[in-house]
């Protein structure tokens, strides 16, 4: 989708307003009137916060998708397996019932997998319900029922997708699908002196699947430059190729030049956290600082589609700052590229043999 900003007018924006308003946000006494002001963006803001989202105020691909799944409430529909699978805040308060009952479902990021039925089913059998694997109302009530007591918000005490095993314990034979972050007209942000991100994200992509391959992994490089499919399309393609790890690369920037570092980002919601993702990501800002000298700016745990689509394991890296006076230029730098990916490579291959 094309995204939506302050200034913009239109149905669009009266669809977005609508739905913000009736999860409660205020958009100012004008309502929704189709025209995207400062009370939709300070709302639009606040929204991508509550979720771990850019809080950029701006509506894209990502932001929307978080929309229209944060109006589903329990009981809403029927939830069962499908394909496409069914999303939504219905199906997270599902997969958060069943954890804490503990019933495996695997990651509690609000999509209806396989592993959320073989979870449906084993409750119904246990509790004595009809075994179909379709969740309505008799369902819901005793998932209510059965409700543990104590602390249901607290983010990790869903147990971790991985549950902190990975097959692989080296780089060979490892599974890695990378996604260098916008193409084609999507330029991305933009630097010192002119610098795209979209060629430095492509740039570091391409030394890190050199690596990777030379080391002895499979690699699946989603894009080379051409206009990128969209985000989901990209995210489905590298879901189906069923990778150990997929990584998405991102270089920062900052309206502040005094912006620099390293971070690294898994998956996280409110109520749960990818344990796996976080300690991957965690070695790659690591390998990374120690490589190129470069201040920490930690790891953070994020509701970005590009963490939460591909299974079982996806982190996104920022190396650098663009907009750093300094930093930004040797971004391009083949030189520091080839620094760049040896440390990502280190840092994967650091995190296979501490799992």
């Amino acid at each position: 989708m094309r995204p939506v900003r302050k200034g913009d007018r239109g149905k669009q924006v009266v669809d977005i307003q609508t739905r913000l308003a009736a999860l409660g946000y205020f958009l100012g006494r004008e309502g929704a009137d189709g025209l995207f002001g400062p009370h939709t963006e300070t709302a639009v803001r606040t929204f991508q916060q509550r979720r771990l989202l850019c809080a950029h105020g701006v509506v894209d691909e990502n932001t929307w998708m978080e929309l229209v799944e944060a109006g589903y409430k329990p009981g809403d529909r029927l939830l069962y397996l499908r394909i496409p699978y069914l999303r939504g805040d219905d199906v997270l308060y599902l997969q958060r019932r069943l954890g804490e009952l503990g019933f495996d479902c695997g990651p509690v990021d609000g999509i209806f997998s396989p592993a959320v039925e073989a979870a449906v089913l084993d409750f119904q059998k246990n509790v004595g319900l009809s075994v179909d694997g379709i969740v309505g109302e008799t369902t819901l009530e005793c998932l209510r029922r059965l409700q543990k007591v104590g602390d249901a918000s607290r983010a990790g005490n869903i147990p971790d997708r991985m549950n902190g095993y990975m097959g692989c314990r080296e780089i060979c034979g490892l599974k890695v699908s990378i996604d260098p972050a916008h193409g084609g007209r999507d330029k991305g942000h933009v630097g010192v002196g002119g610098l795209l991100e979209k060629d430095v994200n492509l740039a570091l992509a391409r030394e890190v699947a050199a690596t990777l391959r030379t080391e002895g992994a499979e690699v699946c490089l989603l894009h080379e430059g051409e206009p990128p499919r969209s985000l989901y399309e990209r995210l489905e393609s590298a879901s189906g190729w069923n990778p150990d790890i997929h990584l998405s690369i991102h270089h920062a920037w900052h309206s502040s030049p005094r912006a620099q570092g390293v971070a690294a980002f898994y998956f996280a919601n409110s109520f749960y956290e990818s344990r796996s993702g976080k300690r991957l990501a965690g070695y790659l800002v690591d390998a990374l600082c120690s490589a190129l000298g470069r201040v920490d700016l930690h790891k953070h745990g994020r509701n970005y589609a590009c963490l939460r689509e591909v299974k079982p394991l996806s982190v996104m890296v920022e190396p650098g700052f663009l907009s750093h006076p300094e930093e930004g230029p040797t971004l391009a730098d083949p030189a520091v590229i080839e620094k760049e990916a040896r440390a990502i490579v280190a840092g994967i291959q650091a995190y296979l043999e501490r799992v």
